[in-house]
């Protein structure tokens, strides 16, 4: 029985695949270079979403930061040392949005193959007034679904293959630096103490830090890290890390850490001493039970006592 059960799941399993509906989005171009923009320019920015499918989709669009590894393109790593990290997901306003993608009666060939439905789409982009210099990249990612008189076909799903990468230049003088201040023990968490790393940024363009430390302790290393951090020009940010106390740890503890902001990196030793453990009393209020309870207990008591001699 078990076994005819298991062949039922796996014929209805295969059955889904096969009628399941793969509706594909794209878009094109993949990337616009808007080139040379000034503060506070608002540019319009077209770009197409495009599907092979025959059913009609709804696609709503979203404005995301520019990811770091777009830069690895061979075309554009130069421009990573004039990159500014700032937030500027708030730059962008749609005109319209979700839009609606409906199979055209013209096809377009292309070497992936043929598109049967677009859509041209429309936002504004709005530079402010102080923007950070250097390179920009926003992200624009279109979230398409079906329709709801479509959601009955079984396996139905949707794809989207790429996102526009929209890159852009505000003219100034864009530096990526930053400098260790200060590496101390911090709190204890558990068993664990904070590693803090003070680092400022003495550039012009937010930069994202990390800080790796490697501390010696009788004779033995560990590797430790912080999470990334966004720093603005001229902010000093803790990059906090967390290292495994034990029994009989040293009381002082040399460390070498390294910040990485991707475009560079700044180095440090330090001595550290591990902070005294502070035990944490916590003081349990007194209880005290009301009289009005006492009585009701020995009325009850009392009652039990008549009720079992009597009966």
């Amino acid at each position: 029985m078990r076994k005819i059960f298991a062949l039922v799941i796996l014929i209805f399993f295969l059955f889904e695949s096969s009628s399941a509906t793969e509706f594909i989005v794209g878009v094109s171009p993949a990337t616009i270079n808007l080139g040379k923009l000034e503060r506070g320019e608002n540019k319009i920015v077209n770009f197409n979403v495009v599907t092979p499918s025959t059913e009609t989709l709804i696609v709503s669009l979203e404005a995301e930061q520019g990811n770091l590894d777009f830069f690895s393109r061979e075309a554009y790593k130069n421009f990573t040392y004039n990159y500014s990290e700032e937030k500027l997901t708030g730059w962008v306003e749609f005109l319209n949005n979700p839009v609606e993608l409906k199979p055209s009666n013209e096809v377009l060939k292309t070497v992936g193959g043929e598109i049967k439905g677009w859509r041209e789409v429309s936002f504004i982009l709005t530079v402010p007034k102080d923007a950070e210099p250097g390179y920009h990249l926003i992200k624009i990612k279109p979230i398409p679904a079906v329709p709801s008189e479509n959601l009955g076909q079984a396996g139905a799903r949707v794809v989207a293959l790429t996102n526009v990468n929209v890159l852009f230049y505000v003219p100034g003088d864009a530096i990526r630096d930053g400098v260790i201040l200060d590496v101390v023990p911090g709190n204890y968490v558990g068993n664990r103490l904070e590693i803090d790393t003070y680092f400022k940024n003495i550039g012009t363009v937010t930069i994202s830090a990390r800080a790796y430390h490697e501390i010696i302790a009788n004779n033995s290393v560990s590797n430790i890290s912080s999470s990334t951090e966004l720093v603005k020009p001229g902010e000093t940010k803790i990059l906090k890390a967390y290292l495994d106390v034990y029994k009989d740890m040293p009381q002082e503890l040399e460390v070498k850490t390294t910040v990485n902001y991707v475009t560079g990196f700044k180095y440090k030793v330090s001595k550290i001493s591990l902070p005294p453990v502070v035990a944490q009393y916590v003081t349990i209020p007194k209880y005290q039970i009301p009289w009005w309870l006492i009585v009701i207990i020995i009325i009850i008591i009392a009652s039990s006592i008549l009720f079992y001699k009597w009966y």
